[in-house]
């Protein structure tokens, strides 16, 4: 068993590698935009233009080609760790007459599992980031090419019209590329998720699966054949229904892997659905339950309170849940003003920097007032944008006490 926050420490440790190469992508991008907006003969932007395109798709292949050599060890590192873990808050709470003979070390099924949660996890990496298409989703080269050429085509175009000058259009692309960040899959519909969600939900729910399966090995091991689930504040609601869409409603409940009554089922709780227990991005997980011998973690009431759990923001009260997706949406605004503020320093645009600093500034003021207020927890991880350390921070604090 592993803790909500243990499943998204481990997986922004193995999501890191991976935001280097956004944030390397993204500096190749921008230098293509802002070459882009010097050219203004025809036949020059269309040879520019296929140039960079092939030139673009040539660099990302190459550093996906070389993420893939350096990972393996790093990762299979961190992801082992996490298990190590799980494994050991399972033994913790189990009777010492229960323990099975021999260690997760000591045991061949234990190991295989974990190497084809680790193999599962990376290979979904690959295949959503790599060079062959998903189904019918564009993968990442796929999909970069096309935001490069939107905005290659939005600036030379805007160029072009007269309506613009040099600057502004490149300018106007650029503002349009760092609200967007990098591109690594576009659905059927049209939507685009960024490399950076799809690597941390790739990461959080292979890590959860893992962890999730491991536990229910032990059980087996240990002959127990009841499961308690973790629980926490601002779990989704789903349907609103009592369904395995609605994690508030199966939270905190005992599970029986056999289907005893009176107990919750594996088909109650979604096991193996993309949207219940272990599904993408759910970070609850369970351990062995023993009646008798084990404590439940949380009474009833304790699990009503988190339903009913509210905050108070700017003297209104607001649900808990609806306060994370408040949260959520204040680090999305500072992600995008990360970026903004790396795209305009990487094109040589000092005033947009500067901009962005003092934007950045207001949203990280705005989001520690809500925490304040609110009581919920900083999330650093959902903050983070690669290539923006200590050094990128210390610059945009300077620029927006300027302002």
């Amino acid at each position: 068993m592993l803790t909500p926050e243990q499943i998204n420490e481990y997986a922004g440790l193995m999501a890191d590698p991976w935001g280097d190469l956004a944030d390397r992508i993204l500096r190749d991008m921008v230098r293509r935009i802002v070459k882009a907006g010097q050219i203004t003969e025809t036949v020059e932007w269309e040879a520019y233009r296929l140039e960079a395109l092939g030139a673009s798709e040539q660099y990302i292949r190459q550093q996906l080609q070389a993420i893939a050599s350096k990972l393996g060890p790093q990762e299979a590192r961190i992801f082992a760790q996490a298990m190590v873990e799980a494994d050991a808050n399972d033994r913790a709470l189990a009777p010492e007459d229960a323990l099975p003979d021999t260690t997760l070390g000591e045991s061949d099924v234990a190991q295989q599992m974990i190497e084809s949660g680790y193999r599962r996890t990376l290979n979904t990496l690959y295949n959503l980031t790599g060079t062959r298409a998903v189904g019918n989703n564009k993968n990442l080269i796929q999909t970069t090419q096309s935001q490069l050429a939107y905005y290659l085509d939005s600036a030379h175009a805007n160029i072009a019209s007269g309506a613009f000058s040099q600057d502004s259009a490149v300018r106007s692309a650029l503002r349009q590329l760092a609200a967007a960040g990098v591109g690594a899959i576009t659905y059927p519909s049209g939507h685009v998720d960024s490399l950076e969600v799809v690597v941390l939900r790739a990461t959080r729910t292979g890590i959860s699966q893992t962890a999730g399966e491991l536990a229910m090995y032990n059980a087996q091991q240990m002959g127990c054949d009841l499961m308690e689930l973790t629980a926490h504040i601002g779990a989704r609601t789903g349907s609103g229904l009592h369904d395995y869409t609605n994690h508030a409603w199966w939270q905190g409940q005992l599970v029986s892997l056999s289907g005893q009554r009176g107990y919750l089922s594996l088909d109650d709780i979604g096991y193996g659905d993309v949207q219940g227990f272990k599904g993408a991005n759910c970070t609850h997980d369970w351990h062995p339950f023993w009646e008798g011998f084990s404590t439940r973690n949380y009474t009833p009431e304790d699990l009503e309170r988190m339903a009913r759990a509210t905050v108070t923001y700017n003297g209104k009260e607001i649900g808990q849940y609806d306060a994370t997706q408040m949260q959520r949406a204040m680090e999305r605004r500072i992600r995008a003003q990360k970026r903004a503020f790396l795209v305009a320093k990487e094109a040589g645009l000092v005033d947009d920097e500067r901009a962005a600093a003092a934007r950045l500034s207001a949203s990280r003021e705005r989001l520690s007032d809500f925490l304040k207020q609110t009581g919920l927890r900083k999330r650093q991880i959902q903050e983070t944008v690669a290539g923006f350390g200590r050094s990128e921070a210390a610059s945009a604090a300077a620029m927006a006490r300027k302002k």
